[in-house]
């Protein structure tokens, strides 16, 4: 008898297996799943904030980059730079100044940084590099995204860097090589700034080259329309602590066998800060279905440990 409940619980266990296999491979939908159960709702706080007030459960960095990166900005003169605004740009040319094929990288930072330098890069690698560089310079960032696919992995990620001097946030799109103002003005837009001048159609935003270096998009139209298409799945990560993610005992030992291997392990479920969304009226049904994914994952993972730790009770006795 035993030996039939045996096999039940080893089906039941295999089911639960296979569907959890399905909601979570490929890679596309393992970055589907892992955004489904880190994304919340936000409010308008959750935004308006600066850095002198900085939420509850915000991840601040509080370590330097790497030595090689480092160097780089030392090298680059980049600290001696007077003026947010002015080494927020310097950044961007520093690590664009070689930019090539936009080939992700998905390893930790100081691969990531060598690929950049070789030309390759995503804009996923150049933001996280990029705000443990602006960190090490004394510069306070927080990270965008948004989505064409309903929170899931197709998308863009940009930051925002705040200028003290002129207390305000500054949009910057580092892959793209652009930041953003209002027509005959200087003053750097925000993100949010932007993205109601995009919602309202307004002709007098443009986008501004923030370095010498290869833009994103030839044309500013082609970048318009590209912000456009994702405005109502934008998110911000609640957390800027990029270096401290790969600062771990067990990363410093995964970082010995492969960087990559570390991205990947980072990048799981361990040490992420949740993903914010920010409101919208076109958002909703899109986050319906976000918590639909969420809800089988949490299902099917309750059945896989379930039937495994029994499978396993079973076995043994």
């Amino acid at each position: 008898m035993l030996h039939w409940v045996i096999i039940g619980i080893a089906l039941v266990f295999l089911v639960a297996l296979t569907w959890f296999a399905t909601l979570t491979l490929p890679s596309s939908r393992t970055v589907r799943v892992r955004n489904a159960l880190l994304l919340r709702r936000g409010v308008a706080t959750d935004f308006s904030w600066k850095p002198e007030s900085v939420p509850s459960g915000f991840g601040v960095t509080s370590r330097q980059a790497p030595e090689v990166i480092a160097s780089a900005l030392r090298e680059a003169n980049i600290d001696g730079i007077r003026g947010d605004r002015e080494k927020a740009l310097a950044i961007v040319g520093l690590l664009l100044r070689n930019a090539g094929e936009g080939k992700p990288i998905r390893a930790n930072l100081v691969t990531t940084f060598r690929a950049l330098q070789r030309g390759f890069g995503y804009c996923a690698d150049y933001v996280r590099v990029y705000i443990a560089a602006a960190a090490s310079v004394g510069l306070f960032c927080r990270q965008w995204a948004f989505s064409f696919d309903g929170f899931g992995s197709h998308g863009h990620t940009f930051v925002e860097v705040f200028d003290r001097e002129h207390d305000r946030w500054m949009f910057v799109d580092v892959f793209n090589n652009v930041y953003a103002v209002k027509c005959g003005e200087n003053a750097p837009l925000s993100a949010l700034e932007l993205r109601a001048g995009l919602l309202m159609r307004h002709r007098d935003i443009e986008f501004r080259a923030a370095s010498v270096a290869r833009p994103g998009f030839p044309r500013d139209e082609k970048l318009r329309d590209y912000y456009t298409r994702g405005m109502n799945e934008w998110y911000l990560w609640w957390g800027n602590d990029i270096v401290e993610r790969e600062a771990g005992g067990l990363m410093r030992i995964l970082l010995l066998i492969s960087g990559r291997l570390t991205h990947r392990f980072v990048s799981g479920l361990v040490r992420m800060p949740a993903l914010v969304a920010l409101p919208s009226t076109g958002s909703e049904q899109a986050l319906e279905r976000v918590d639909a994914v969420r809800r089988r994952v949490e299902r099917a993972g309750s059945l896989l440990i379930a039937s495994g730790v029994a499978l396993a009770l079973g076995l043994i006795m």
